[in-house]
């Protein structure tokens, strides 16, 4: 008899985590899917539309973490590059060789900034222009700083900006071409963070970059959670 229970609270329980992610599968295709481009066009989504005609191939400055990139020249030497993501286990591995690559060819930190201000900025010229994008979530997050001969910048990474069951993931680069002085370049990259920014997920993150190692996954998170409730 107590066999037979576990048994009927373990079948339900599978039904429910079965039928819990058939609806935010559907939740997600009817909401975001249609509406989002396939992955090789997805790098444009954090590149600003003024600079969109600047893209090029990416440059050699950085190994090929993603077959989804995108750079555009933004001008005085100021650049962005756009990586994609639509697996979390390829993001984690491009994320771990890009920042053991900065490690070796560079000095790496994290700073936190915030572009509050500089998003305000933003809204005010959107609504002029009759635009809008969302920006939920903390305007103040870590970043992970680069300085080296070549180039410096920031780097952030962008995850599941659109919705918590999507497979989403971005690392955008921010920087200066040639050797110069990170800190007097900061207020002008700040801006340049502001005008790209975009999150319509309140569950999504913005922060640096950071070894696999040192953070759990989405769905051991998500089954843990299920697993207390």
């Amino acid at each position: 008899m107590f066999y037979k229970k576990m048994n009927k609270k373990i079948a339900f329980l599978v039904f429910l985590i079965v039928a819990l992610v058939g609806i935010l599968f559907i939740l997600d295709t009817i909401l975001i899917g249609p509406g989002l481009p396939p992955s090789e066009e997805m790098p444009r989504w954090y590149i600003p539309d003024t600079y969109k005609e600047n893209e090029q191939t990416c440059t050699l400055l950085f190994p090929k973490i993603s077959p989804y990139c995108n750079m555009v020249n933004i001008s005085d030497g100021k650049f962005m590059i756009v990586w994609y993501f639509d697996d979390e286990s390829e993001f984690l591995k491009g994320e771990d060789a890009l920042y053991r690559y900065l490690e070796e060819n560079g000095s790496v930190f994290q700073q936190k900034l915030n572009i509050s201000t500089e998003l305000q900025e933003k809204i005010k010229r959107d609504k002029a222009n009759n635009t809008w994008g969302p920006t939920v979530g903390s305007h103040s997050f870590n970043a992970t700083g680069y300085e080296s001969p070549e180039t410096s910048g920031y780097f952030l990474v962008y995850e599941r900006p659109f919705l918590e069951t999507r497979e989403d993931y971005f690392v955008a680069y921010y920087g200066i071409m040639g050797l110069t002085n990170l800190t007097e370049e900061t207020p002008e990259l700040k801006k340049l963070i502001a005008e790209s920014y975009y999150m319509s997920n309140e569950e999504g993150n913005v922060d640096g970059l950071e070894l696999s190692e040192n953070k759990p996954s989405f769905w051991f998170s998500f089954f843990l959670f299920l697993f207390i409730f």
